[in-house]
């Protein structure tokens, strides 16, 4: 069972504090007309601490379609399938992050300078404030409102949004339930001045099949963690082969000319056979009987009546086995994709 009531808020950060049990970073968000409380976890209920990942310069092609659906600050359901497909944030799926290695460990305090969660959220949310146009998109778990006073921000009445994390890979237990695709939550900051976002995304550790390093494979349906280990000795698949390049606007004619290099990091050749390259509509192109050579790379040209598109305003490339486990994960901007005949490097 999924989250039941997805939601994208968009606005400006007011102010902020920490929970009394040190759990959570409180944020009142201006949607503009009204005002909403964010609950971003900081640390998990066993005391232990959330992998972070903090970026003063992302870039992901979702960043453009969420300027162009939200140009108005509020309140938006993103509930429903087709819009959790189009909007909703994944981690994996959209491979917002990639490595998971780039995510650290972060305690929610510690002594110490820009060393712990709540430092990483002070800055970046003051930061926001000081730019009169920057806005906050928020994305998570609405919760129903009351006409009570909300218990953190009495002036604002109780309503807000929570589950500003992971929502996929929850072990069995209390919080499967939460186990979804396209409902990960996060908060995206936008800078129209400088046309730059910065992404704050955490995860719990335990939604991580393996923390050293951090991998993490689910179900395409129901988000559930699955085994993502070679089953013959056990040993993680991600990284083994990666996605090194892509030609994703040749020259001329595009239909039939676009290419995807795939990179061997093994001493060992591995069969592609029954292996796919996934776009970001979930459509895949099954690579067939091709082996890459061990520290060899091999190049997929992508037949013109392929369902697989690299598209020119940017996109995602999954690179899946034949058990259908991620091994690498890439993403392209529009900027990226608007230089005709040239490789995009990943």
């Amino acid at each position: 069972m999924a989250l039941t009531n997805y939601h994208l808020f968009v606005g400006r950060y007011d102010r902020g504090l920490m929970a009394p049990d040190a759990n959570h970073f409180e944020i009142k968000l201006d949607t503009g007309g009204d005002f909403f409380r964010v609950a971003v976890n900081v640390r998990s209920q066993d005391g232990s601490m959330l992998l972070t990942y903090v970026n003063d310069d992302y870039q992901h092609e979702l960043c453009n379609r969420l300027l162009t659906a939200f140009p108005a600050n509020g309140t938006y359901s993103i509930n429903d399938p087709d819009k959790r497909r189009q909007f909703g944030l994944d981690f994996l799926r959209r491979n917002m992050i990639g490595d998971f290695s780039r995510m650290i460990p972060l305690p929610n305090n510690a002594p110490g300078l820009d060393n712990d969660l709540e430092e990483k959220l002070t800055q970046a949310l003051d930061k926001s404030k000081a730019d009169p146009n920057a806005r906050i998109f928020v994305f998570g778990e609405r919760w129903p409102g009351t006409t009570s006073k909300d218990k953190y921000f009495p002036e604002i009445k109780d309503q807000g949004i929570h589950d500003i994390h992971m929502n996929q890979g929850n072990p069995p237990g209390k919080f499967e339930k939460d186990n979804g695709v396209f409902q990960d939550g996060g908060l995206l900051i936008y800078y129209p001045a400088l046309g730059r976002w910065t992404a704050i995304l955490l995860a719990f550790q335990t939604q991580f099949n393996t923390l050293n390093p951090p991998t993490l494979h689910t179900d395409d349906q129901t988000g559930n963690r699955i085994a993502g280990t070679n089953p013959i000795d056990n040993t993680p698949v991600d990284g083994e082969v990666v996605i090194a390049a892509a030609l994703v606007n040749p020259r001329g004619n595009e239909a039939g000319n676009e290419k995807v290099i795939l990179l061997n990091t093994t001493d060992s050749p591995v069969s592609l056979n029954g292996w796919k390259l996934v776009d970001r509509q979930q459509q895949a192109f099954t690579i067939g009987n091709l082996t890459v050579p061990a520290a060899g790379t091999v190049e997929l040209r992508i037949p013109a009546n392929s369902s697989f598109q690299l598209s020119n305003n940017g996109g995602t490339i999954t690179l899946l086995n034949s058990t259908g486990l991620k091994t690498s994960g890439v993403r392209y901007t529009k900027q990226q994709a608007s230089l005709e005949g040239r490789l995009v490097r990943f």
